[in-house]
């Protein structure tokens, strides 16, 4: 019969998953920055009106 066993001075999980999780960090800030402009112009300023319609209809329901 043979045997076979992994040693577990090859098996170093904790500094495999810091490495992973900072390559996520850093592309998840480099997306961000990608489409940082295209976000800013969906940010908008509702009118006085558009707030009013909004807590009106909010009422009634």
């Amino acid at each position: 019969m043979m045997k076979t066993f992994t040693s577990i001075n090859n098996l170093d999980h904790s500094q495999h998953n810091q490495e992973n999780t900072d390559k996520v960090e850093v592309q998840d800030a480099m997306f961000y920055e990608s489409i940082k402009s295209q976000l800013d112009m969906l940010k908008r300023d509702p009118s006085e009106e558009s707030i009013a319609k909004i807590l009106a209809y909010s009422r009634i329901k």
